[in-house]
């Protein structure tokens, strides 16, 4: 018994001094495609500054450059620069705090001493910190943090954010949280308060890396925000999400506004909502744009031969992305006010037609007589009422309650609804727009769009 155990001991033992002589190769080779990345992404360069390597693991410095003319070319000594740390440890046994055992462990950091000029934090912390475990089997945990720093007049200062994910081979789950963010500088003071991020994505990295459609969502949440002293807003949220139809090969995305309450002076209103959707995007077209942008950043850093390579492929590939006839909608917009709710939808998409050149595209009668479109509205009558009465009372510049207020506001919704532009319906006011052919409708009264 003792001698099995001796070389269960020996065998550990081994393990762990053998197995980072063959993982520090492939690590590298790692960090090399990292670096490979991040070149081919417009505007930006990297390099390995210097490489320290040991048996347990390594040390690369590598500079990145980002150079704004890319963006806008009237930007002078528009080149930012950022130092990173790659600090790596070999496993397979490793003191994480995100696990034991893994391949390895790595601490990408940028220590931001420039920025020690404009603001102020621990001075045992880089300003920036990213973990990465990697697991045996090809999956990895990260963890992230910025510290909580202020600038040196105190009237800025951001708590700290933190947030947490894993990449397996079913998709990427990742959770980050922020307290809070002060700006107390000038008139408007400006408070934000429990902001939470929360990433989904069902698909694995190589589905992920390749450009196409795939099922994910992307939420961005705030519990408060104050501005001022007067206005107050609750329940922020922004909804991401993205889904592909496999059988047709089909992308959407989807794009959500939502407030809970909002405050601003006298106003007040809750459930506002905006929600937009893209469909019948082709996956094909998505994914060939994905490799020839990879292959032509490769070959290419010139903003104007850039710019030209990518209206030919716009201009060979717009007929895949147009055959499925892509649709852009509203899906809900709506609201709730003190004197009552509405909503609206909308539904858009080409006619048809054929291949379009660029040039077409960017004209706006184009998609004037070619787009078909169309609207519904919905509004209590109470509020309708109150938004006429409000904006006569500013045009008169008379008193919210005054007689000739009231009496001008319901003449002119009694000659929408003689028009035939709106209907009352169960105490709601009613109107359906739509577009076809450059001309427009209102129920059935036709009007020219230009």
């Amino acid at each position: 018994m003792k001698k099995i155990l001796s070389v269960l001991v020996f065998t550990l033992v081994a393990a762990c001094l053998v197995a980072p002589k063959f993982i520090a190769p492939k690590h590298q080779e790692k960090v090399a495609e990292l670096i490979s990345n991040i070149n081919k992404a417009p505007g930006y360069t990297a390099n390995i500054v210097s490489t320290d390597l040991a048996w347990f693991g390594s040390e690369n410095k590598v500079l990145v450059t980002f150079d704004t003319t890319q963006i806008d070319p009237t930007i002078q000594e528009g080149v930012l620069e950022a130092e990173l740390i790659i600090d790596t440890h070999y496993g397979p046994l490793l003191f994480s705090s995100q696990g034991l055992f893994g391949l390895y462990d790595t601490e990408i950091s940028y220590t931001g001493d420039k920025q020690r000029n404009f603001i102020e934090w621990n001075e045992d912390l880089p300003l920036y910190e990213l973990s990465v475990l990697g697991g045996f089997t090809g999956n990895f945990k990260v963890a992230d943090s910025i510290p909580a720093f202020s600038n040196p007049a105190n009237t800025f200062q951001f708590s700290g954010y933190a947030g947490q994910g894993e990449m397996t081979d079913q998709g990427f789950i990742y959770q980050g949280t922020l307290d809070q963010i002060d700006i107390v500088d000038g008139y408007t003071p400006v408070k934000a308060e429990g902001f939470t991020l929360s990433i989904e994505l069902n698909a694995n990295l190589a589905t992920i890396m390749q450009g196409g459609f795939y099922d994910s969502t992307t939420d961005f949440n705030l519990e408060k925000l104050n501005i001022g002293a007067d206005t107050e807003l609750s329940g922020l949220n922004i909804e991401m999400g993205s889904s592909l139809d496999k059988e047709t090969q089909l992308g959407s995305i989807e794009i959500g506004y939502l407030i809970k309450d909002a405050m601003f002076g006298e106003f007040k209103a809750s459930d506002l909502s905006l929600v937009t959707e893209l469909t019948k995007l082709s996956n094909k077209f998505f994914i060939d744009y994905k490799n020839f942008s990879d292959n032509l950043l490769a070959q290419t850093h010139s903003s104007d031969a850039v710019y030209e390579v990518i209206l030919a492929f716009m201009q060979d590939n717009i007929g895949e992305l147009l055959a499925a006839k892509p649709e852009f909608n509203i899906t809900d917009f709506s609201g709730t006010f003190p004197e009552g709710s509405f909503n609206a939808t909308l539904t858009s998409k080409l006619a048809d037609i054929g291949t379009p050149t660029i040039e077409e595209l960017s004209i706006p009668e184009f998609w004037l007589y070619n787009a078909i479109i169309t609207a519904n509205l919905e509004a209590d009558e109470p509020l309708v009422r109150s938004l006429a009465e409000q904006f006569i009372a500013s045009k008169m510049r008379a008193p919210l309650n005054a007689p000739e207020v009231k009496q001008q506001a319901l003449m002119i919704i009694n000659s929408f609804v003689q028009q035939g532009l709106i209907k009352l319906e169960d105490d709601k006011y009613k109107s359906e727009i739509t577009i076809e052919d450059g001309q427009g409708k209102i129920y059935d009264s036709a009007f020219p769009l230009m």
